[in-house]
């Protein structure tokens, strides 16, 4: 999303929504537990696009959109981030295990892990999804549909997610066709499949997506109108073709935090869904790197 934020014109682009059952009883309600502000003195820091914690909360997996893994240790105080230790960073390489030269090739934006380890990763200025056996490994380019390419570009797949079932769930930023529809695609096989259109709403785009232990999938949604940012997060069964049992999880309006773009949900030590989230400050003095985290409360 750099090349976009750094302009006002974000403003403009029509954002998501979602048609999706409303059964299943109330919303759950989404309590502030952390916001931790991560700072390294590096070229290399910023841009953070895509998140994976481990399943404990302890570990985070990152990627930034200038083609770069890093990995780190989560420290609490309680339930309270304070601080992130011991950072190892590596590049994104290609298929021939090289750094690409192009800022525009390397724009790593999604970022989902299988349970056996290897990382699967989004690209937006050429779209293409890879997989990493680790941090620093070659890419292997995995299945793509001449569909796809219809994509905009910088406005591709941004929130990926495994799914409990094994598919690899993904959502394009901008729209495909009409302005007010989003899609959601499922890799089956070799084969990219469109498998619901959804209503987008004009406050929101989808940038971060997770599946959590409780099966759920949850959506992250970040709007901008050139001052700053809002953001919120919603959850879906989904039920073959369908999603269903949406579930507002929170909204925050401009200003409350920055550009979330990475969401990971996990299960906390007090039994309590959590939603990690990261922020892209877009390499801008302006703006930060923000790891926020938030717990779900069953309403009564």
């Amino acid at each position: 999303m750099y090349k976009r934020l750094a302009v006002a014109v974000i403003a403009g682009l029509t954002i998501v929504g979602f048609k999706a059952s409303r059964a299943g009883g109330p919303d759950p309600s989404a309590e502030l537990v952390s916001v931790y502000r991560w700072q390294i003195p590096a070229g290399w820091f910023g841009g953070f696009s895509g998140l994976k914690l481990s399943q404990d909360g302890k570990r985070m997996t990152t990627v930034s959109d200038r083609g770069r893994f890093v990995q780190a240790d989560l420290e609490r105080d309680g339930s309270v981030l304070v601080d992130v230790r011991n950072p190892v960073t590596h590049q994104v390489l290609n298929s021939d295990g090289k750094f690409e030269q192009k800022t525009g090739l390397r724009d790593s934006e999604g970022l989902a892990q299988r349970p056996s380890g290897p990382l699967i990763v989004s690209f937006e200025g050429e779209h293409r999804v890879e997989e990493f056996a680790r941090p620093g490994a070659s890419a292997t380019r995995m299945p793509w549909s001449v569909q796809l390419n219809t994509m905009k570009l910088n406005g591709g797949f941004e929130g990926i997610a495994l799914g409990p079932d094994g598919h690899l769930y993904a959502f394009p930023e901008s729209p495909i066709g009409q302005p007010d529809r989003m899609h959601l695609f499922r890799l089956e096989g070799n084969v990219w499949r469109q498998r619901t259109i959804v209503k987008r709403d004009k406050q929101f785009q989808p940038v971060g997506a997770d599946f959590g232990p409780d099966g759920r999938l949850y959506l992250l949604e970040r709007g901008f109108n050139g001052l700053g940012f809002r953001v919120r997060v919603r959850s879906f069964v989904v039920d073959g073709d369908e999603l269903k049992d949406e579930k507002l999880i929170l909204r925050k309006g401009i200003g409350a935090h920055d550009n979330l773009e990475g969401l990971s949900v996990w299960r906390d030590a007090r039994g309590r869904i959590r939603l990690t989230m990261i922020s892209d400050d877009n390499f801008r003095l302006l703006q930060r790197t923000e790891i926020v985290e938030y717990a779900l409360i069953e309403k009564p």
